[in-house]
């Protein structure tokens, strides 16, 4: 599996695969100090950078030196019921996550919540296993059809509409499916 926008590497560095220590999970202080230095360390990065924190605590590190994406299929089953957060660097950031590989690879890898952040964001998404990945993809392929209108009746205009189509959209899909489970925020 896969987070990122995809696409060729453009890969110039080494790949890097660390195993950083436990966490307890009940420790939700110390989960946060976790995620918040990771998104102060890599937001504005020019490679995707990847933190995954197991179910059962084990904090993992990687990255492939590559703006494009980061390879996480090494961890292979650890990525169920995972909490996991990736960088979106500057110059291929979509302002959220991209719905052709983040958001089917956490369906797929059984991802319990996905964060993601950039220079300007900090956005979740929570698997929710009511829905199959199918189920979202026909509300999100009908959301794009209308994504005009839908930026439009939220107020967005062309002047911010690459940075907020992506988000939009993906805000929308979740709405219609009467779902909480996706948040964007200015970082701080």
């Amino acid at each position: 599996m896969q987070r990122g926008s995809g696409g060729p590497s453009g890969q110039n560095g080494e790949t890097v695969r660390k195993f950083l220590g436990k966490v307890d999970l009940k420790d939700t202080q110390q989960v946060e100090a976790l995620k918040d230095s990771f998104c102060s360390k890599y937001a504005s990065s020019k490679v995707e950078n990847m933190m995954v924190i197991t179910k059962d605590g084990e904090v993992h590190y990687m990255t492939d030196n590559n703006p494009r994406g980061v390879d996480c299929s090494y961890l292979g089953g650890k990525l169920k019921g995972s909490y996991n957060i990736h960088t979106h660097p500057p110059e291929t950031t979509q302002y959220s996550f991209s719905t052709d590989t983040d958001i089917p690879a956490a369906f797929a890898d059984g991802t319990r919540i996905m964060e993601a952040v950039d220079c300007k964001y900090r956005y979740q998404f929570a698997v929710l296993r009511e829905i199959t990945f199918e189920q979202w993809e026909t509300v999100y392929e009908e959301v794009r059809e209308e994504q005009n209108a839908v930026m439009a009746s939220r107020g967005y205009g062309f002047d911010d509409y690459e940075e907020n189509i992506q988000h939009v959209i993906i805000d929308e899909t979740c709405r219609r499916l009467g779902l909480k489970c996706y948040h964007r925020e200015k970082r701080k």
